[in-house]
């Protein structure tokens, strides 16, 4: 109690107001030593600076590095998030830092757009996570939002050697300023009944997926490993494969690399103009379809 520690991901540094023990109410204690599980309080205001599995150390007599299995959390798939009505603005800030409050996976920037006014570009874990997230600005703040189409992240190598991580078509550079893109690649991991394994087949190929792995499991299942571009299965992935398999398949995927691809950004015109909320990045073989 009363000593002045350092957090290690950003090394900003509090003193320690009290301490405890969980068993299973919270028991005050002068000192927490090792083995031993508990609670520090420190006046922390910025929610975001108590990242989870970041190393606690001395200021005065700091350890020479951090305990291992700290990662940042990156998110995924990004949306811009616009409210209905434009006077609510403020109100989706304020409802935006609140849920940021208990969810440090989440976060946001603003930006503006012709069509829709101001609003904010979020990052979410996954498809599920966004959803969680508008839901919750809905049914909490009572807040009408308008959602762009999810995008992914890319990683963009501009032709005098600059690498750009672009998360917004808005600033996806102009074609003859780009050497290269690379987007980002999962390993995806889905198991099925086998009277389904033909549709399902069909629907990952279309998706630009790469089969790995096909094995017979027993019990008439079959588990499919296929590698696949994380923006193919960002829109409407998730319900062709359940309507594929009628409800039988079930999906698993991680984060395994970027790998190169032709992107281009596809600009939809509204007499004339392009809106720029309706903007994405797709693979170039796609973009006419699309």
């Amino acid at each position: 109690k009363g000593q002045t520690i350092r957090l290690w991901s950003n090394g900003s540094t509090y003193e320690v107001d009290g301490m405890g023990f969980q068993s299973p109410k919270p028991v005050p204690c002068d000192e927490l030593a090792a083995g031993e599980v508990g609670f520090v309080f420190a006046n922390i205001k910025t929610v975001s600076d108590a990242q989870i599995g970041d190393t606690i150390t001395d200021d005065a007599n700091p350890a020479a590095e951090p305990l291992p299995g700290f990662q940042e959390i990156k998110p995924m798939v990004f949306a811009g998030l616009y409210p209905v009505e434009s006077h609510e603005h403020g109100l989706l800030r304020d409802a935006l830092e609140k849920l940021r409050l208990n969810d440090s996976a989440f976060n946001f920037e603003p930006e503006n757009s012709a069509a829709l006014g101001f609003g904010f570009r979020c990052g979410f874990l996954g498809l599920l996570h966004l959803e969680i997230v508008q839901e919750r600005l809905e049914r909490e703040f009572q807040i009408d939002l308008i959602t762009t189409a999810p995008g992914v992240r890319y990683r963009v190598t501009t032709t005098d050697g600059t690498v750009l991580e672009v998360n917004n078509p808005q600033k996806f550079p102009e074609p003859s300023a780009i050497e290269k893109t690379d987007e980002p690649i999962i390993d995806a991991t889905v198991i099925t009944r086998e009277e389904y394994i033909g549709e399902i087949l069909k629907l990952l190929e279309e998706k630009r997926g790469t089969q790995k792995k096909f094995e017979y499991i027993g019990g008439g299942r079959v588990l499919l490993l296929y590698e696949l571009p994380l923006n193919e299965i960002v829109l409407d992935f998730y319900d062709r494969l359940k309507s594929a398999s009628r409800g039988y398949a079930s999906l698993d995927y991680h984060l395994s690399g970027y790998r190169v691809s032709p992107m281009v950004k596809l600009d939809v015109l509204v007499a004339g103009e392009p809106v720029d909320a309706l903007s994405m990045i797709v693979h170039r073989d796609f973009a006419y379809e699309r």
